[in-house]
């Protein structure tokens, strides 16, 4: 479909020339490595937030001489990438402490960028707790952005940029609803790398280009009707290739709940709150939780058993990446509880940069022939 290839051609690669002309006129970039932290505040003060991958990297030789390769693939593949100087366009630079993996990243990252890089401190537990300290950390972002990079960040432009966000999450909500048909009317594949071009180019840029998407879409057919429909969770999975593979088996991914998926646009900030930035804490606290946050696991199946009854999911897959500790633990869990509702889950353990192999292929295929 010609409408989807411009999101195609922009997923392929992270310097896209959407990025190239803001950077040519002037406009600063920054980037981040989590999509837990707050977009509207870096938008808020004139920048680029950019959700930082690797597309194409097959090789982390340099990154593997700083971070040992117990630690997952696309913490290695971040810094492989700074160190290639893939990432020398950037003007600064979010890290966190999602994991331990993510923490060694962050001190290689900090040590290595060149560019000014901010440490934004993750919660790990769900409460009032949790929404205070990310408050704090917001206010501590915006001081990184006003002090380091000399943009200033008003009360009415966190409004205006939580207005435009908004506006993504609710034209995404409009995607996912075609994904309910059957057949869908997109497969998982084309979703991902429209989901990877809204956190790569400028919001409103990609509101009118989805925008615009939309209307061909709703008349629009993916694949074969009565096929085996399947939803796709866990950790950094930004790799259209990875779903188109699994969907050439004869399904239709249906669903996710993929950080570099739908997680990220999920639900909305109180425009009218009274106060901005406890708003926004909101928001990112009530949407699936990350399996870092130790008591996230309740509050995060309810929204996935939704969401399993919402797409007539047949089966889930778990792609994890290798030596994830954290999504090990949540795929368990997620098993036992799925189990009772009767929905199987494949547990297919992957390295960031592989879009396939026999072997997934195999296991995917004696799913298939489970389900």
């Amino acid at each position: 479909m010609q409408e989807l290839q411009y999101f195609e051609e922009v997923a392929s690669e992270l310097y896209n020339p959407e990025i190239r002309a803001w950077k040519e006129a002037g406009r600063r970039v920054v980037g981040t490595v989590c999509c837990n932290m707050p977009e509207e505040v870096i938008h808020a003060g004139g920048l680029l937030p950019l959700r930082v991958r690797a597309p194409g990297l097959l090789d982390t030789a340099k990154a593997d001489a700083h971070l040992h390769r117990i630690n997952c693939s696309y913490t290695r593949s971040v810094l492989e990438a700074l160190m290639r100087g893939d990432l020398s366009f950037l003007d600064g630079l979010i890290t966190t402490n999602t994991c331990d993996h993510m923490l060694r990243l962050a001190g290689e990252l900090e040590a290595k960028a060149g560019f000014p890089v901010h440490y934004f401190s993750m919660y790990h537990t769900l409460g009032s707790s949790s929404r205070k300290w990310f408050v704090l950390e917001m206010e501590k972002l915006i001081g990184y952005i006003q002090g380091s990079l000399s943009a200033e960040v008003r009360e009415e432009d966190l409004r205006r940029s939580v207005a435009v966000y908004n506006r993504t999450r609710r034209l995404m909500a409009e995607l996912g609803e075609l994904r309910k048909k059957d057949p869908p009317a997109l497969s998982g594949a084309e979703h991902l790398a429209i989901a990877l071009v809204g956190m790569s180019i400028p919001r409103e840029e990609f509101n009118g280009r989805l925008e615009a998407l939309l209307p061909s879409l709703r008349e629009r057919a993916s694949g074969a009707s009565g096929r085996p429909r399947l939803m796709v969770v866990g950790g950094a999975c930004d790799m259209p290739e990875f779903i188109e593979f699994i969907e050439a088996r004869g399904v239709s991914v249906v669903a996710d709940a993929l950080c570099f998926g739908t997680r990220h646009y999920q639900g909305e900030v109180d425009e009218g709150a009274e106060e901005i930035l406890p708003a926004i804490a909101d928001h990112y606290l009530g949407r699936i939780a990350c399996p870092a946050i130790i008591d996230g696991f309740d509050h995060s199946y309810q929204i996935l058993r939704q969401m399993v009854s919402d797409f007539r999911v047949d089966g889930v897959i778990c792609a994890r990446l290798k030596f994830c500790d954290h999504w090990g633990g949540r795929r368990k869990l997620l098993a036992e509880e799925l189990r009772k509702e009767k929905v199987p889950v494949l547990d297919l353990e992957r390295e960031y940069s592989t879009a396939g192999s026999g072997q997934i292929a195999t296991r995917v295929q004696a799913f298939l022939e489970m389900l």
